[in-house]
């Protein structure tokens, strides 16, 4: 008797441990839908466009209603525009219980960032390692602009990498109430809104920076900047 109830109570407690929650993202500019070749303005009136736009995701954790942390099993995720597979994620191993907010870091974790070159979502061939400089593009958003002075108005901001007190990892923490249980997986749609890396504490001018490729304070102001990019879409 004293064996069946250990092995029932583990089996309980093993699926307690390993429900899942879904994230989706959405991207927009300016609160409207992200499109190939739209236009959109800054808040410093320079019209833009949109071709490319893509960040890394890490180092998720789950705060309970008794402000206990949880943290799923480390995974690295590459959320692109251009992928729709990308931006729907599946972190698993959470307690059923209600939880009220959700942690992570845009960017690859300073340890890894470090290693060298991974596999996976770390993958060089996905364009988002710097093999001079050995780091990795934390967030990446190229376009056009007629303000810039990049050849054929482009604009290249590759943000990331490592050079003394520089780093362009930021953490974000969003209220989010739901709860987990074993009938229903929740899912937690996620808004992440491009303007912001313009329009910030730090407002970028394309005919002063068209782009930013190394690191350095131009990328830490934009990193700040859009460290407020996400919000929790609303119903």
């Amino acid at each position: 008797m004293n064996r069946l109830f250990l092995f029932l109570s583990l089996l309980i407690g093993n699926t307690a441990a390993s429900q899942s929650v879904i994230l989706t993202f959405t991207h927009e500019v300016n609160h409207q839908p992200m499109r190939p070749n739209k236009a959109y303005y800054t808040a410093q009136g320079d019209t833009f466009t949109i071709t490319k736009f893509k960040y890394y995701l890490s180092n998720f954790s789950f705060t309970d209603e008794n402000d206990q942390v949880v943290k799923p099993a480390p995974e690295y995720f590459l959320i692109s525009e251009d992928s729709a597979a990308s931006k729907k994620i599946v972190l698993t191993g959470l307690p059923s219980g209600r939880y009220k907010r959700l942690s992570f870091m845009i960017g690859v974790d300073s340890i890894m960032n470090c290693t060298g070159a991974q596999s996976g979502a770390l993958d060089p061939v996905y364009g988002m390692f710097w093999t001079w400089n050995s780091g990795y593009i934390m967030a990446k958003l190229e376009g056009t602009s007629p303000s810039s002075r990049f050849p054929d108005h482009s604009l290249q901001f590759h943000i990331g990498g490592y050079r003394g007190g520089h780093q362009a990892q930021r953490m974000v923490q969003l209220q989010v109430p739901f709860t987990v249980t074993a009938e229903k997986t929740p899912e937690i749609n996620l808004v992440a809104d491009a303007a912001t890396w313009f329009n910030g504490t730090t407002p970028i001018r394309f005919s002063e920076t068209s782009g930013f490729m190394t690191p350095g304070t131009i990328g830490d102001r934009i990193a700040d900047n859009y460290s407020h990019m996400f919000s929790v879409k609303k119903k």
